[in-house]
């Protein structure tokens, strides 16, 4: 059955939301960083990269070389996590190769930034109660440190961390009552009273940091951030206030998570947008 572009939306409105934007993309004609509309030809610059799942763009030429390679991973999905392949290696070994730090050679794979987050959490849940009990504390390990403006996803543990999107999405789920504190970002251009002014944010949510640190001995198992907020508005952080964070989490056995689902894979310049910091 073939679809007329123009219908696609009233097609999808029989059975779920579709409030999405009016365009259709042209999977075959769209190229590079251009978004080709389905409709009538229409050529857009991309600037969100599918919420970074377009890492590469549109029908780039080397992923295309090897469509019949894709093809066949595509139409045998492969339970990774007991069953292996020798495309799988392949990747691993690759991605090891380009974008695996040396500081960081550990790498759990998921569908989705969401569920990456999930599972950061879930680790750093199990080594901060695994921590306490080598050293006889009963604290549970299962608080968080957050931001104001961050997006994390909307699901299970993320749902208490995000805070940009529309409230009546989440309004009635349930949350933890985990730690939201300000966050310093820069605004543009950078003046001397800015600066100022962000710096003595960045002291004040420290100290802020500190206390529930001590009102919470053992309890805080994460501090999480994006390394530039990309939902909450592009919002960029001094180096020294990550550098700060680093510290904070170093000296109280806290894991220090740095959700790159919006700035890895090069965006930056670099692989990883903490390489900055």
């Amino acid at each position: 059955m073939k679809i007329n572009p123009r219908n696609v939306k009233k097609i999808l409105s029989n059975n779920i939301l579709a409030d999405g934007f009016d365009t259709i993309i042209d999977l075959e004609k769209s190229h590079g960083s251009y978004l080709v509309d389905h409709r009538d030809g229409t050529e857009y610059l991309d600037m969100f990269s599918m919420y970074a799942s377009g890492a590469v763009g549109y029908n780039h030429p080397y992923i295309l070389s090897h469509k019949n390679k894709l093809g066949e991973i595509a139409v045998n999905k492969t339970t990774l996590s007991d069953i292996y392949n020798i495309y799988y290696a392949e990747f691993l070994n690759t991605f090891n190769k380009i974008a695996i730090p040396k500081s960081l050679s550990n790498a759990f794979f998921i569908d989705g930034g969401a569920l990456a987050v999930e599972n950061a959490l879930k680790t750093a849940f199990d080594w901060k109660r695994r921590k306490n009990l080598e050293k006889g504390s009963n604290a549970n390990g299962d608080k968080v440190i957050y931001f104001n403006q961050a997006f994390h996803g909307r699901s299970g543990y993320t749902l208490s961390l995000t805070n940009t999107s529309d409230p009546r999405k989440t309004m009635y789920f349930p949350k933890f009552p985990w730690f939201k504190l300000n966050n310093p970002r820069l605004t543009f251009p950078i003046t001397d009273d800015i600066l100022t002014e962000v710096k003595q944010s960045e002291s004040d949510i420290i100290s802020n940091i500190k206390k529930i640190i001590s009102k919470n001995t053992d309890d805080i198992a994460a501090i999480i951030i994006e390394p530039i907020q990309g939902e909450g508005g592009d919002n960029h952080f001094r180096d020294e206030f990550m550098k700060s964070l680093r510290d904070i989490c170093d000296n109280n056995d806290i894991i220090f998570i740095f959700d790159e689902v919006q700035t890895g894979i090069g965006v930056t310049g670099k692989m990883w947008a903490y390489e900055h910091f």
